[in-house]
């Protein structure tokens, strides 16, 4: 019974996306998703642009690379670099751009 439960387990985390394993570990809020989301489709415009500019954030981010207000970052902190590969983060990107367009809800 332990080893089919370690079993699914392995195997449930190496089919899973990460960014429901990553990034949702810290980021339960929907709403704060959102409303990034919607500031980086307000600054950025394009998809291409929109996760250009996240990529470059996570992997290194500053306060001038920042979207977020400087009230947010004293009440919560500030983002430490990513620890995922390139090819990670991207489909991470990928997967929160693809959850939270707000593009796609205007029709």
């Amino acid at each position: 019974m332990v080893k089919l439960f370690s079993i699914l387990l392995i195997s449930v985390h190496l089919f899973a996306n990460p960014y429901e394993t990553n990034c949702m570990y810290c980021h339960k809020d929907k709403k704060e998703l959102q409303l990034f989301m919607a500031q980086y489709t307000l600054k950025y415009s394009s998809e291409k642009k929109t996760k250009k500019a996240l990529l470059r954030f996570l992997k290194n981010p500053t306060s001038n690379k920042s979207i977020t207000t400087y009230g947010y970052i004293v009440k919560h902190g500030f983002k430490e670099k990513s620890k995922l590969n390139d090819k990670d983060l991207r489909d991470a990107i990928d997967s929160y751009y693809d959850k939270y367009n707000i593009k796609q809800f205007i029709k």
